[in-house]
């Protein structure tokens, strides 16, 4: 201890006295020995004796060295170890170690009072340990102790967990481990572990904050992004509005209340012939260049503005140095600037041409407003020619249309009751085609005065086009009463009325409908009414008729028919009859009349005059004409080919075949001999020299070799004027005034004046209805040049005909 401490004060060490001391001793050997023996003896005696003696003074130096060195690690050691368990208090960590053979877990005392338990060493603190770990924690800990133990790991434990404390609060430890080195049977996972629960908490709630900062960072970016894009918007935007400004030369202004002074942009001073200043324009300055009658106006209004905060709107006058004005727009609105100034900015820009515009608007208003009572006037004309007829000045279609859907809403839910009468005037175009147009109107205003004088006031007198009236009474009527008005009108109506010194007279036909119920459809009530003035005029005209069902069951068996000729017309069911024609003088065949039959799947074969009046009203007629002529030159042509001479066949052409504007361009299409083929014009046709239509196609059939005859010649309208025009190749005397011949010498007079006229005119005669030898010879007389009758032969089919005509010469004979 002492030698120790002298070391530490003098810097000597122990071995280096006693190291001299040694040689002190071995130099006195020496010398001793020298003198007493030999010198080289004694050397070597020397020699023997003082190496081991310095080799173990060696040793002792290095031993009392060593123990020095390590009496100061020692020192160290103690005082590192004091230092570290100052820094482990300080730090409160604690120790623990775990034996990987037996696993039992010792701590410290500092362990201990971390996990919450007595401050108390001791061994087998694992069951403690995992009583104290947050359950949500336990089994992390289990597994990576069981690896760290029993798994094979060699990796350094590292891991933070929860602990439950007493008062129910958590706390966050973190424990770190390792491997200790030594014994492989012996090895140990030591550690440390301290409380974490700060830095824990701190941490969560730097991610918290983190996570808020990130979410405002996107938010401010997001916003950042809206600005720009925002600011680009809005350069474009005042870019696109100086654009625009300049376009449109407005200019910009910005007034001062308090200053009376105004800066202006170079278009301002433009607008206003101002010379350009970079200078404020005083209110002296903009008031001179406006007209002088504005100043005091545009003045009060641009204070009014000020004071109350509203917008200013003015239209100002410039004077300019040639007289001439302009019209400048100002718009402005107070604004209140950060500094709190009250400032008036707008703009100005040039409406000239639109206060020049205003003022011929105002005065093509004033002009328009003048013309106001005018124009009412005429919408009230124009309403009533929109309702009533323009001739008569009665109710129109459109009225009685609206009329009659009023009736049936107000028949929804109750019982209602009214009549229809359907008026259509009885030879009314003869009057217009004799006397004109303008006596059909007279005698149309005359119809209008009788029923608006004879029908009961409340009524409706309708005219609903051409000579068709209606009369609709509302009120609640018997029969015997509409039947009593049907008399008075056919009554009045039958008396002549004086036109241009023509005495015209026009009967009517009336159609009567009755409606009686709950909803009852009043369209169709007129259509009712229409069937029975259909019935009225079959009966003879000039009369009245009620309707019933029957007539409705006669329209549907009409209605069947045109149904069954349509579907006729589409199997081909119509095929062609013929009579035959002889020439009075030699009883010789001159040709044959084409008669239509209808083949009918039920009925059998149908006459002509079972279905051509359906037909008519079909509007089929010109089909069946056109089939009827096909069907009789396929026929002659067939004749040609047997041999037999059929000289002609005269085929009906009806009406509305006559009218077709086509009718000729078909015919040119057909393979037609001149002279072979015959048309016969119903009498009834009336060839007014006004029809242009049927006079080129009259005169175009001529052109293609036809030869045209008046059929029913003596019952219709043909006069000796239209012969003349027409010129005809035939006349077809109608068999009612051929029958009687025989024993009415009247009739035969008749028929006698027929043939000279038409021998006059060079026109031939063909006599119908022959039904005796002594009719043949009584017309051949009378100068007849064809006959046509049963007395010969009856409408044959193609075949009978053929054989009637191969066996003619045997039966002529007879």
């Amino acid at each position: 201890m002492f030698n120790r401490n002298r070391h530490r004060d003098g810097g000597q060490t122990p071995g280096a006295g006693v190291f001299l001391i040694g040689l002190v001793i071995v130099g006195l050997t020496i010398v001793i020995a020298g003198l007493v023996l030999d010198l080289r003896s004694s050397v070597a005696a020397g020699l023997a004796m003082i190496i081991p003696l310095l080799f173990s003074l060696y040793l002792l130096r290095e031993r009392n060295r060593n123990i020095v060195k390590l009496e100061g690690r020692e020192e160290k050691l103690l005082d590192l170890s004091r230092r570290f368990n100052l820094a482990m208090e300080t730090a409160n960590i604690g120790i623990w170690e775990v034996s990987e053979a037996e696993d039992i877990l010792s701590w410290d005392a500092r362990a201990a009072a971390l996990h919450g338990l007595e401050p108390s060493e001791g061994r087998d603190r694992l069951a403690h340990w995992y009583k104290v770990i947050h359950p949500d924690d336990v089994q992390a800990i289990e597994a990576a102790f069981f690896d760290r133990l029993h798994g094979g790991s060699t990796a350094s434990w590292d891991i933070t967990y929860r602990i439950t404390l007493p008062d129910g609060t958590t706390r966050h430890l973190r424990s770190v481990g390792a491997h200790s080195s030594g014994n492989p049977d012996t090895r140990r996972l030591t550690g440390i572990v301290w409380d974490v629960t700060n830095d824990t908490l701190f941490t969560q709630a730097l991610r918290a904050a983190k996570a808020t900062s990130d979410i405002k960072n996107a938010e401010l970016e997001l916003a950042l992004d809206e600005l720009s894009s925002r600011e680009h918007e809005l350069s474009e935007l005042s870019h696109k509005l100086d654009l625009a400004l300049a376009s449109y030369n407005c200019g910009i202004w910005e007034g001062d209340p308090v200053t009376t002074t105004a800066y202006w942009d170079e278009r301002m001073h433009q607008l206003y012939n101002v010379p350009f200043s970079d200078q404020p324009v005083t209110r002296q300055q903009w008031l001179s260049a406006l007209h002088p009658d504005d100043r005091q106006e545009i003045l009060l209004a641009t204070n009014r503005a000020t004071s109350f905060g509203t917008t200013v709107n003015t239209i100002q006058r410039v004077l300019l140095p040639n007289n001439e004005l302009r019209y400048v727009r100002s718009v402005g609105q107070v604004h209140v600037g950060r500094d709190g100034k009250k400032k008036i900015i707008g703009i100005a820009f040039d409406v000239t041409a639109d206060a020049l515009l205003a003022e011929q608007l105002r005065s093509a208003k004033a002009e328009a407003d003048s013309r106001n009572l005018e124009l009412e006037l005429a919408k009230n004309r124009i309403e009533f020619n929109a309702l009533h007829d323009p001739l008569t000045s009665l109710a129109n279609r459109r009225k009685l249309d609206i009329e009659l859907d009023e009736l049936s809403q107000a028949g929804q839910g109750h019982r209602v009751k009214f009549t229809i009468l359907h008026l259509d005037l009885d030879r009314f175009k003869e009057i217009n085609d004799t006397l004109g147009h303008a006596a059909g109107d007279a005698m149309l205003v005359h119809t209008a005065r009788v029923l608006s004088r004879t029908v009961p006031r409340g009524d409706l007198v309708a005219r609903i086009g051409g000579d068709e009236f209606v009369i609709l009474a509302r009120r609640a009527t018997s029969g015997q009463e509409i039947a009593q008005l049907c008399e008075r009108i056919i009554e009045e109506m039958s008396k002549p009325i004086d036109f241009e010194g023509f005495s015209c007279r026009c009967g009517i036909s009336i159609g009567i409908a009755q409606a009686a119920g709950i909803a009852p459809d009043a369209r169709r009530v007129l259509v009712n009414a229409d069937i029975a003035l259909y019935q009225a005029k079959e009966k003879g005209r000039n009369c009245f008729e009620f309707f019933t069902p029957d007539l409705q069951a006669n329209i549907v068996s009409k209605k069947r028919m045109a149904d069954e000729i349509l579907t006729g017309l589409e199997r081909d069911e119509f095929t062609v009859w013929y009579q035959p024609q002889l020439e009075a003088a030699t009883m010789q065949l001159s040709g044959a009349e084409a008669l239509v039959r209808w083949n009918h799947p039920d009925r059998g074969v149908l006459a002509s005059g079972h279905f051509l009046k359906v037909a008519e009203e079909l509007n089929v007629m010109a089909r069946i004409d056109q089939l009827v002529l096909e069907k009789a030159l396929c026929d002659q042509m067939r004749w040609t080919a047997l041999g037999v001479k059929v000289p002609r066949i005269s085929v009906n052409v009806s009406s509305k075949r006559l009218h077709d504007s086509t009718l000729v361009e078909q015919l040119h299409g057909l393979a037609i001999s001149p002279g072979t083929v015959c048309f016969e014009l119903v009498e009834s046709i009336f060839l007014d020299e006004s029809d242009d239509i049927v006079t080129e196609n009259i005169e175009k059939i001529k052109a293609l070799g036809i030869d045209i005859e008046i059929d029913d010649f003596g019952t219709g309208h043909t006069s000796i004027v239209s012969l003349l025009r027409l010129k005809p190749k035939r006349l077809k005397i109608d068999r009612q005034l051929v029958m009687p011949i025989v024993n009415a010498p009247q009739e035969r007079a008749l028929v006698r004046s027929i043939i000279e006229i038409a021998r006059s005119l060079g026109v031939e005669t063909v006599a119908e209805g022959v039904e005796s030898l002594d009719h043949a010879g009584l017309l051949r007389q009378l100068g007849c040049d064809y006959l046509q009758g049963y007395a010969f032969a009856k409408p044959l089919p193609f075949d009978e005909f053929s054989r009637f005509t191969k066996g003619f010469p045997q039966r002529k004979a007879s």
